[in-house]
Order: C-alpha cells, then sequence, then structure tokens
C-alpha cells in the first residue's frame, strides 16, 4: 500500500539526532577507532558511507535475557513471517525467514544517545553500564533530572534491593528490578576485553 511505503521511506530517511552536549573530539576519534575495531563487525559503521551487517547474535554468545527470544511459538514466527511485515524491510530487501531464531539482531547504534534504556529489554539505564557489565545496578529507576550527560543515558538512583515495606503498586513500577523474568541486565560482556581508557574512548 502505498501509505506504508511512504511511511517507511519516511522512518528510513530519518537522521539521529545530534549529540548537543559536552564533547572532547579527540577522544570520540579515538573511541572511533576502537569501535571500529571490537563493535562494527556486530553493529555496523556509522556516518556517511557505513553499513550495516544486521547480524543475529546466538543467545548463549551475547548471554542476554532470553525472554523475549522464547516468547513466541514456531507457529506464531511463520505467521508473523508471512504476513505484510515479514515481506520487506524498508529498503525494499526480503527479510530472512526467522521463525527459528537462534538469538538477538545486534542494533544499528546511530543516535544511540537519545535511545537509552539500553539492551533489548530496556535494563541498562546507561552507556557507561553498557560499557561495565559487572557495575550494572541490580534495581535503579529514574531521578527528576532525567539525563546523565557523563555516563549517557538515563540519570538514576542505584539500589541494591527494593526499599523495604510493601510498595503500592504505582511506586514499584518506577522501579526496574533486574531479577524478575524478562528483565535481567546480564549478557553482552563483549567489553570487558577494553581497557578502562578504550571504554572511556569508546563512551566518548
Amino acid at each position: 500500500e502505498d501509505d506504508f511505503r511512504a511511511i517507511e521511506s519516511w522512518i528510513a530517511a530519518l537522521e539521529p539526532p545530534k549529540w548537543t552536549g559536552p564533547l572532547d573530539q579527540s577522544l570520540a576519534d579515538k573511541g572511533a577507532g576502537v569501535f571500529a575495531e571490537h563493535c562494527a563487525s556486530c553493529h555496523g559503521s556509522h556516518g556517511a558511507g557505513g553499513s550495516y551487517p544486521d547480524r543475529v547474535i546466538p543467545i548463549e554468545e551475547v548471554g542476554t535475557d532470553r525472554v523475549r527470544l522464547d516468547s513466541l511459538t514456531a507457529k506464531e514466527r511463520a505467521d508473523l513471517t508471512s504476513s505484510w511485515f515479514g515481506h520487506f524491510g524498508a529498503d525494499g530487501r526480503d527479510l530472512e525467514d526467522r521463525t527459528a531464531p537462534t538469538g538477538y539482531v545486534a542494533p544499528p547504534l546511530d543516535g544511540v544517545w537519545a535511545t537509552a534504556p539500553y539492551l533489548h529489554n530496556g535494563s541498562v539505564p546507561t552507556l557507561w553500564h553498557v560499557l561495565h557489565p559487572a557495575e550494572r545496578p541490580v534495581v535503579w529507576r529514574r531521578t527528576p533530572a532525567g539525563y546523565d550527560d557523563t555516563r549517557v543515558g538515563l540519570e538514576v538512583e542505584e539500589l541494591a534491593d527494593l526499599p523495604p515495606g510493601r510498595l503500592r503498586s504505582s511506586d514499584r513500577r518506577t522501579f526496574f528490578d533486574t531479577r524478575k523474568p524478562g528483565k535481567s541486565a546480564a549478557g553482552h560482556d563483549f567489553p570487558d576485553v577494553l581497557t578502562e581508557d578504550e571504554k572511556t574512548a569508546v563512551l566518548e
């Protein structure tokens, strides 16, 4: 349908928002090199002439929460693949048959600063936490300030547990508890091969 073709063309033509916070360009240039060496094979290269590999990373390799992967039956996946949603990507390419996926697609990271929280289930509040898997909070909630320019992502209060006592459901919903099914912040440990200086550069 022409309306949907127009919508997909518009989406495909969108440019990511520009970062408006502070920037150390020389450090960012160093980080671009580290990204190209360690991250681009899955997440693609960016900017003019960039490419995106659209890679499915096996769940055993990425190690993130698998509840979404297991949530649909083979029949449900087949129905989606045979529907309008399964026929074409925004660029007109036929999408591969994913009725029996083995993992998650590594997303492109254009404008990633504006897409927090991270991982497929939104369990990781900042890019700093993506780069520091062992430091991811067990429980977190957003602060009134909202955005963290330094760690790049949601500004959060980090907790080891939920507050004691009975919480109203409206209050409980303000906390992200990574111990709940489908909300694990584990996995994507690939940044562990980087030095702290390299992680700082990639973040920049």
